[in-house]
Formats: C-alpha cells, structure tokens, sequence
C-alpha cells in the first residue's frame, strides 16, 4: 500500500499570504474584533463561540482590563497614603520643634532664677 502525494507549486505560491489572512482576526470576525491598537474589544463577551481562542484571549483582555484598574486604585490610595504620612511627619517635626523651644525658655528662666 502506497500513497502519492502530490504538491504544486501553485498550492504553495501564496501560502505566506493565506496564513497571514487566516491568523488575521479580522479577517475572520471583522473589524470590531479588535481596536486599532490590536487590543481585543471587551464590549460584548457573546461575540466568539465560547471555547474559541477567541473568547479566551477575550476573557485575558477582560481581566487585564480589570487588575489595571485594580492596580489604578492601588497607586491612587499608596500616592495618598504618601501625602497624608507626609503631613503628619511634618506636623510631628512642628511639634518636636515647638517643646523643644518650650523647654529652652523654661530651662533658660529656671537658670536666670536659680542666679
């Protein structure tokens, strides 16, 4: 039992053309498939067959979206978290200073006293 197989040059010319088209998501699920920067478009999570690498990839973006915003919010309340830590280092820097300047007055009285 043999097979022959038989391959023309013209089944082969384009083929560098035909997988860039079949790799081409939207050549297969239009244009709203994806943004113009190659990002998949998370409006409609029915848009591919469930199970579709498609979807998959879809469900990826969807939860990038998701932890950037997580991440968003996170350096949001660290950047305030900052400020407020600041403030109150230079409120206790007042603070420190103010006794400080209080016990000189006073030492410096009880010293003119004891004279």
């Amino acid at each position: 039992m043999s097979i022959d197989i038989r391959i023309d040059s013209y089944d082969i010319s384009d083929m560098d053309e035909r997988l860039d088209r079949a790799f081409d998501i939207r050549n297969g699920w239009g244009a709203d498939a994806v943004s113009d920067d190659n990002i998949m478009c998370t409006d409609n999570l029915s848009h591919f067959p469930q199970g579709s690498i498609h979807a998959v990839i879809q469900n990826q973006q969807c939860q990038i979206f998701d932890q950037q915003d997580k991440i968003d919010r996170l350096i949001k309340g660290i950047q305030k978290l900052e400020r407020t830590v600041f403030e109150i280092t230079d409120a206790l820097d007042s603070v420190g200073k103010n006794f400080f300047a209080i016990g000189m007055k006073q030492n410096s009285k009880a010293n003119a006293e004891v004279k």
